[in-house]
């Protein structure tokens, strides 16, 4: 009989090494599968990315998210996490698939200092994910130095339809060099202008929302 039950227990063992591998194998194939798919997409958003001393869809690479880091924990300046839902002209169905670049300047607010791209460090891009959502950290950045601007975050959007187009800069709210004009929305359909909220974590955060233009 110990025989018996040994045998069974070695059968279940190897059952369920058997199993466990056909599993890791089909995920493998299919992380390869959406990693193919991903790249097709990105490369079709490439091709209405615009060549402009604001743009940056062309130059996104291979390997996107929807959630990004821009910023080291060793850099000066405030950290703040902003995310959002992306939707469609109608300001209420989400849109996954958009590709947003955006870049600001540092904590004196410079962009290039020590970097050979235009628009400096702070830069990267995001992919939507199914529910149009999107995030990232950074640290807050400042006016330019001769304070004509205030602080804001550069934002574009493109997608396999649409050509890569810039909206409303993130603008800080309490900025005394916000314009009444940049009070407005003029692209992005959602206030752009954020108040940030202290959570447990000590991190400011903040929701940017963006409705895509038809």
């Amino acid at each position: 009989m110990d025989i018996i039950n040994e045998n069974r227990r070695d059968f279940l063992k190897k059952a369920a090494i058997s199993a466990a591998s056909l599993a890791l194998l089909a995920n493998c194939r299919y992380e390869a599968a959406a990693q193919k798919t991903d790249e097709s997409l990105l490369a079709l958003i490439r091709k209405n990315g615009v060549d402009d001393n604001w743009t940056g869809a062309k130059e996104v690479p291979g390997s996107v998210s929807w959630r990004t880091v821009l910023s080291k924990e060793t850099d000066k300046g405030e950290p703040i996490e902003i995310s959002g839902t992306v939707f469609q002209p109608d300001g209420k169905t989400p849109a996954p698939n958009t590709l947003i670049y955006l870049y600001h300047t540092d904590f004196e607010g410079y962009y290039g200092r020590g970097v050979g791209h235009r628009h400096g460090r702070y830069r990267g891009w995001m992919l939507t994910d199914k529910a149009g959502n999107y995030s990232f950290r950074t640290i807050k950045p400042a006016p330019y130095p001769e304070n004509r601007w205030a602080a804001h975050i550069h934002m574009t959007v493109t997608t396999v339809k649409l050509r890569e187009d810039s909206i409303d800069s993130i603008l800080f709210e309490g900025d005394r060099l916000i314009s009444p004009q940049e009070r407005q929305i003029h692209k992005g359909g959602f206030n752009a202008i954020l108040s940030f909220e202290k959570s447990r974590d000590g991190l400011l955060r903040a929701t940017r929302n963006i409705q895509l233009v038809a």
